[in-house]
């Protein structure tokens, strides 16, 4: 039986090389010599904001319509504006449909519960199983994060047969049974969570779609957890032009012995080196994509003493130089456009 994550590694890469790009520069980018039979949810992770920067796709090529990076911001801080959580799925759901067109996304009461659901327009289109958990795993994972709670399920069907990975479905939507060959794919939530209030602004929206996105695919109990929280003040600290916090700060900020503080992280498959790194690329990734700041800015926000010692780290995190990267539009990179950036 595949497990979970290695399912979704295989339909990501297959939606990238059927788009026509090189495998090995994912690999590069990610660091991997090569795709395990039995990756974990870290792999994915890794290679999945690998294809995304390298293709300029938050959906990596499932969708019909590519979805350049920075979308899935744009769409957080429109939701961020509704004032409970049945405002912010009408508001997801109307910015979705405006979207893309691989889609129709209603959101809808049915009894005592609220579904949230996708019909495909195009039966070619999302290209694997993939393209549907990530539409409901990012759209969930984003109303629970605005609404600061857990957010049940009591349902969640899918348009397509049962695949192999089907009985792990559980670590992301515990206590829903999954169904399959539906008309549609959804999930439903309970109708009283509807007035649950939003509580997040457009700039924390803004800031959790550019860190977060396909951390939603770990598994519930560790999603909400303490390395996100981690990332979020070392976002913070880097924004302020602040010094980065150590361990012990950290530690004293989440009110926890420092040991405490490891454990918790090594149990959510973290180290604080990691996510310090993780946080510093995507900033830099963030600046040069959206901004004119200059390479030399960008590398003192980022705490770096030297540009030339920022041009090498980035260039080992991505695979290019900062301006390439900037000078090629949020690293839209082709084959043939890469093999002449080497």
């Amino acid at each position: 039986m595949t497990s979970l994550y290695a399912g979704m590694v295989s339909n990501l890469m297959s939606g990238y090389q059927e788009a026509g790009f090189d495998l090995a520069d994912a690999l590069r980018a990610a660091k991997f010599d090569r795709i395990s039979p039995e990756a974990t949810v870290q792999d994915f992770v890794r290679l999945s904001r690998a294809v995304s920067l390298l293709m300029n796709d938050e959906y990596a090529g499932q969708m019909e319509r590519p979805q350049r990076v920075g979308t899935l911001a744009l769409l957080a801080a429109h939701v961020s504006h509704g004032r409970t959580l049945g405002d912010g799925f009408q508001r997801l759901s109307d910015f979705m449909n405006m979207l893309d067109n691989t889609f129709s996304v209603s959101f809808y009461t049915n009894g005592a519960e609220c579904r949230f659901q996708l019909k495909r327009l195009n039966p070619r289109f999302p290209r694997s199983e993939f393209g549907v958990e990530a539409v409901l795993i990012l759209m969930h994972r984003l109303l629970e994060w605005m609404s600061a709670s857990s957010l049940p399920v009591n349902s969640i069907w899918f348009d397509y047969g049962r695949p192999d990975w089907a009985g792990s479905y559980s670590l992301l939507f515990p206590n829903a049974e999954p169904a399959f060959a539906a008309s549609s794919s959804g999930f439903s939530i309970p109708l009283d969570e509807l007035s649950r209030p939003l509580c997040r602004t457009e700039i924390a929206a803004k800031a959790w779609a550019r860190r977060t996105p396909m951390d939603a695919f770990f598994p519930v109990e560790h999603y909400l957890g303490t390395s996100l929280e981690i990332s979020s003040l070392l976002e913070n600290a880097i924004k302020e032009s602040r010094k980065l916090p150590s361990m012990e700060d950290l530690a004293e900020h989440l009110e926890m012995p420092v040991y405490t503080l490891r454990r918790r992280l090594k149990k959510e498959g973290c180290a604080l080196p990691a996510i310090r790194l993780q946080v510093k690329r995507d900033h830099a990734c963030r600046l040069l994509a959206e901004t004119d700041q200059s390479v030399e800015t960008i590398s003192a926000q980022l705490g770096f003493s030297e540009t030339s010692a920022f041009v090498r780290a980035f260039k080992d995190w991505i695979g290019v130089t900062p301006r390439t990267y900037r000078q090629a539009g949020l690293l839209q990179i082709s084959v043939s456009a890469h093999r002449t950036f080497n």
